[in-house]
């Protein structure tokens, strides 16, 4: 007869002659196949009733943030190209991408090790995973491009300062306008080759914009205005105390070539030659100007290409240049009607002198700049941007920061924010012999005039 210590010893017996393997309830639940399959749609679903921690956890970082991320985005979609070049978005942007693949991957591991006694679960997880891997070939193209963007943001893009760059010298300026009704950026384009920044700025366009209404004017600056004069106390005016002598267009290649002006000039860790070029133009113009934005035209005429080109109207024909070296052949004339036009003949076309005048090629540069900032849309800014990161590195500089520049891109953009667009060209102005008072008194009256809303009446 048995002892109930007999039938406990029995037992115990029984469970050491048990063979090894998973319980009997685990090989009834199945073989994680579909768990597997859902979570690559919704990772962490199928784990949230046995880890329900790690399963909202992974349900959070693969679906909810990716689809809130995106929901916000379409929500501010008018601030697109800002938020491209803005390095806190960026990062996310990367966050979101890399969580999303990481969730997914994850919830395959949780799923796995639930599954551990399943017959050919390695070989499941492995075709999971590697479908995973696959359809994250997106995700990992965005967080590239994130990546390099971010580093161009940082090299492009300054930090930004609550200070302009100039500001006349309180009790001397002349000028009626008060400088926090207008902002002033001064545009400088030149011919230099992409990361050579000795460049002659052949374009220097003053953008002033009215803070309260968003009125903008664009003023043309000669390159071959002389007698610039530059601030007291600066190393420039103290070398050439009676004014440069040189045209205007020749301040970048005498700072860049001398250390000393390039340590003083550079000093704030801004573009030394733009800077010393600001406070020269903003003290013979008795204008405050806020910022620069530098761009090397060669390196452009990649940007204008992956952005799909511009269209521009003309009213005649226009005889070309040679092409710059690099570029394919353009033709020996466009126009007169639409013509679309890539990156090359775009730079071309602004670059002619043969067509008129010097003059008349600032107001095409004043045209094809206020055409790139109407047609480009934000979706082809952001599809472009990825293509045209490292040109950007090599063919920028600017003392703006990412949202100012978007802010500036927004406003060239907005046809109806331009309201005159002047050239400080003969007959209102004689460059080989200028009268600065003159042309202190049309700037001004061109502020003056964004501030009213009537034109100066200077447009030319």
């Amino acid at each position: 007869m048995s002892t109930t210590n007999d039938t406990h010893a029995l037992d115990r017996l029984r469970e050491f002659d048990r063979p090894s393997g998973p319980p009997p309830d685990q090989l009834d639940r199945g073989t994680g196949t579909g768990e597997m399959a859902l979570s690559i749609v919704l990772p962490g679903a199928p784990a949230i009733r046995r880890r329900p921690v790690i399963g909202v956890l992974l349900f959070l970082v693969g679906v909810v943030a990716p689809i809130a991320f995106g929901v916000w985005l379409y929500a501010n979609r008018a601030d697109i190209v800002g938020f491209a070049l803005d390095p806190d978005v960026l990062l996310m942007v990367i966050g979101v991408s890399v969580g999303a693949v990481l969730a997914r991957l994850g919830a395959l591991v949780e799923i796995a090790h639930a599954y551990r006694y399943s017959p050919g679960i390695g070989g499941r997880t492995a075709v999971a995973t590697a479908v995973v891997l696959l359809l994250g070939v997106p995700a990992y193209w965005v967080t590239f491009h994130a990546y390099n963007a971010r580093n161009v943001v940082a090299d492009v893009f300054s930090g930004g300062s609550p200070d302009p760059l100039y500001t006349p010298v309180a009790g001397e300026t002349q000028s009626p306008v008060d400088p926090n009704d207008i902002t002033n950026i001064l545009l400088l384009g030149g011919d230099a080759g992409p990361g050579r920044w000795g460049l002659r700025t052949d374009t220097m366009i003053l953008v002033s914009i009215h803070e309260g209404s968003g009125r903008t004017a664009l003023v043309s600056i000669p390159r071959n205005l002389t007698n610039l004069e530059f601030p007291p106390g600066t190393p420039l005016a103290d070398q050439y105390p009676n004014g440069f002598d040189d045209l205007a267009n020749a301040v970048f290649p005498r700072v860049s070539t001398n250390p000393d002006l390039m340590d003083y000039y550079g000093d704030s860790g801004l573009q030394g030659e733009a800077i010393a070029l600001t406070e020269a133009l903003g003290y013979s113009l008795d204008v405050e100007i806020d910022d620069f934005a530098l761009v090397n035209m060669q390196g452009f005429t990649e940007v204008i290409d992956a952005i799909g080109g511009v269209t521009l109207e003309l009213d005649s024909s226009v005889p070309l240049p040679p092409s710059i070296p690099g570029e394919h052949e353009v033709p020996a004339s466009i126009g007169p009607g639409t013509v679309d036009m890539d990156g090359a003949l775009a730079i071309a076309y602004v670059r002619t002198r043969s067509a008129d005048s010097d003059y008349q090629r600032m107001g095409r540069q004043r045209q094809l700049l206020a055409a790139l900032g109407s047609q480009v849309s934000a979706r082809d800014a952001i599809g472009a941007f990825g293509a045209v990161t490292g040109v950007l590195d090599d063919s920028m500089r600017t003392s703006l920061t990412a949202s100012e520049f978007s802010d500036l891109l927004d406003t060239l953009g907005n046809n109806s924010a331009i309201q005159e667009s002047v050239g400080l060209t003969p007959p209102l102005i004689q460059p080989g012999s200028p009268d600065y008072d003159q042309m202190r008194l049309i700037i001004a009256a061109v502020q003056q005039g964004l501030i009213t809303g009537n034109p100066s009446g200077y447009a030319n």
